[in-house]
C-alpha cells in the first residue's frame, strides 16, 4: 500500500510540475509579429525640399502588394489605390476616386503622396516601378515612378 501511495504522489507531482511548466511557458510567451520598416515623405523644413527617410512608425506585416496597399491606404484615408498586377519590375495600381489627390491636397501634397506610395511600392522585392493610373486633375497626372523621380525635388 505504502509503495502505491508514493506512486501516486510521484504521479501526482510529474504531472503538476508539467503542467506548470507548460502553462509557464505559454503565459510568458511573446507572439512575434514582423513588421517592415517604411518610407515616409516630408519637406526638409530648412531648404523646403521633399525628404524621404525611414519611419519610425512600424510598417506592413509582409512585403506584398496587397500588404502594402492595405498599409497605404490606412496612411492616406482619403486616397484609395486599388491594386491591378504586378508585371515585371512593375506595380500596377489605380486610384478610382482621385479627386482629393488631384484638386484638394495643392500641389505639394500629391508630391508627398507619390514620394511616400512609390517609395513603399518599391521595398517590395522586384518592384522598381509603380504605374498610377487615374483621372488627372489640376495638381496631378498619372504616370510611372520610381525612387529616382523624387530626387532633386
Amino acid at each position: 500500500m505504502k509503495k502505491y501511495f508514493v506512486f501516486i504522489i510521484s504521479t501526482g507531482l510529474i504531472i503538476a510540475c508539467n503542467n506548470n511548466k507548460e502553462q509557464e511557458t505559454t503565459d510568458t510567451r511573446e507572439d512575434t509579429v514582423t513588421t517592415y520598416t517604411n518610407w515616409e515623405a516630408g519637406l526638409n523644413d530648412s531648404t523646403g525640399k521633399l525628404e524621404v527617410k525611414k519611419s519610425e512608425q512600424p510598417g506592413p506585416d509582409t512585403l506584398s502588394a496587397e500588404a502594402m496597399i492595405r498599409f497605404l491606404n490606412n496612411r492616406y484615408p482619403n486616397v484609395q489605390l486599388k491594386f491591378i498586377k504586378t508585371s515585371g519590375d512593375t506595380i500596377y495600381v489605380s486610384i478610382p476616386e482621385a479627386t482629393y489627390l488631384t484638386q484638394q491636397m495643392g500641389s505639394t501634397g500629391p508630391q508627398l503622396y507619390f514620394a511616400d506610395a512609390v517609395y513603399n511600392l518599391t521595398e517590395i522585392p522586384g518592384i522598381h516601378y509603380v504605374n498610377f493610373d487615374f483621372a488627372e486633375g489640376d495638381h496631378a497626372a498619372p504616370d510611372i515612378l520610381n525612387r529616382d523621380s523624387f530626387k532633386d525635388e
